[in-house]
């Protein structure tokens, strides 16, 4: 037999498959760690790519807004934070001119110990910090709309600030193509308005129309109504396929950005399989606390498993399904068609948590995926309702799918996404 030591949130998970069963995967060269992090941000925010250094712009009198990734973004920010700060305070940028805000999206608030473990208990108690929230109209402020009729409603500290800043990690993604650059403050600091527009569009389009291109409509959009807010300057990190930091790209946000991205498809950051699988096993950390971070499995499943096969999928979840969002409870993937012609309708107000469930449930009918769902924080009615089949061991949810799939099945597993 052939062990495997998944990722289950905080802890690990050992499966067994039989051995011969396993899809090999492609070799991939690691792009290399960076040595000295806080070295390599202070080197970008002095060459950044496309538009003046910071130091230049920032100065003496000016209040900055310096939005960053919650809890459900793996980075470590703090030593890119400590760097970022440590520039504008020698520009001249006082202390008390500085905000920091969480760019939520639609995701929960950050609570005070979240925030030290995200930002450094120094800065987080040094600096003021603040979580978005995108459904407060006391939070949002009303822009109008962009040229093309596009809604612009984001968090008023945009305008009660003289800069924009916005700290992110580069990589391939659903909605938007890439993570980083503009998609820090669409939909990271944006109102229901924007983010409804935004996530709704995406899910009209093939998923790898979108996921990992960066030249796409959605992220073109997206780019117009964020250059209307007015985005001054980025920090985005990469990383290599250990979860490493191996870039710092600086600057504008969409020159910059796209000089990450560069770098990033020249070191992929997942090793394909040399063949489609039968059965695939994925496992899911800290950072996908609710199936809506662990849909992440399903969107590597349309990539890496072939048509009929089983996702063997171990997302502990301990905040459930999508807590932020009912529509998917309420309604469960296999109800996706439904749910779009509620959302065309005006029946079904949550357009962003619809495009999930239209997302997936898209994926799951038309690869004809079954998921064996190993939770502790899904019960088996949500899990049945969702269209899966709930497991609480995951050594039975790998013997279901082999026993399932026949004596010859092949296995790809991925200890972590």
């Amino acid at each position: 037999m052939a062990d495997f030591n998944i990722c289950y949130y905080d802890d690990t998970v050992t499966v067994s498959v039989p051995d011969g069963t396993v899809v090999p995967k492609m070799e991939i060269d690691v792009a290399p760690a960076l040595a000295d992090v806080r070295a390599a941000t202070r080197a970008a925010l002095r060459e950044p790519v496309g538009t003046p250094p910071l130091r230049e712009t920032a100065g003496p009198g000016k209040r900055l807004l310096l939005a960053f990734p919650d809890r459900s973004r793996h980075t470590d920010i703090r030593e890119v934070l400590s760097a970022t700060l440590e520039e504008l305070e020698e520009a001249g940028v006082r202390r008390d001119d500085i905000t920091l805000l969480a760019a939520l999206g639609t995701h929960r608030p950050m609570s005070p110990p979240e925030m030290a473990a995200k930002l450094g208990e120094e800065i987080s108690r040094r600096y003021r910090v603040v979580n978005h929230d995108y459904d407060d109209p006391a939070c949002l402020i009303n822009l109008g709309s962009t040229s093309d009729g596009l809604p612009v409603e984001f968090n008023r500290l945009v305008k009660e600030h003289d800069l924009v800043v916005s700290l992110g990690n580069i990589s391939a993604h659903p909605v938007g193509g890439y993570s980083g650059g503009a998609k820090g403050l669409l939909p990271g600091i944006a109102g229901k308005r924007s983010t409804d527009y935004f996530h709704w569009e995406a899910c009209k389009y093939p998923l790898f129309d979108i996921f990992g291109n960066p030249d796409n409509p959605v992220r073109r959009e997206m780019e117009a109504i964020v250059s209307e807010v007015g985005l001054d300057f980025i920090v985005n990190t990469t990383e290599n396929s250990r979860r490493e930091i191996s870039g710092v790209f600086a600057g504008h946000f969409v020159e910059a950005h796209r000089a990450g991205v560069e770098f990033l498809r020249r070191t992929p950051l997942i090793a394909f399989p040399t063949a489609l699988p039968d059965v695939m096993v994925v496992g899911m950390g800290r950072d996908r606390p609710d199936f809506w971070g662990g849909a992440a499995g399903i969107y590597a499943a349309a990539a890496m498993l072939g048509d009929g096969g089983i996702l063997v999928l171990l997302a502990a979840c301990p905040e459930g399904l999508a807590p932020e969002h009912p529509v998917v409870r309420e309604f469960g993937y296999p109800r996706w068609k439904e749910v779009a012609e509620k959302v065309e309708s005006g029946a079904v107000a949550d357009r962003t948590g619809a495009s999930h469930l239209v997302t997936v449930g898209r994926i799951l009918e038309g690869k004809g995926i079954k998921v064996h769902l190993v939770s502790r924080g899904i019960s088996a009615e949500e899990a049945a309702a969702a269209g899966f089949r709930r497991f609480d061991a995951a050594q039975d949810a790998v013997d279901a799918a082999l026993l399932e799939k026949g004596e010859d099945a092949k296995v790809l597993v991925y200890e972590r996404i």
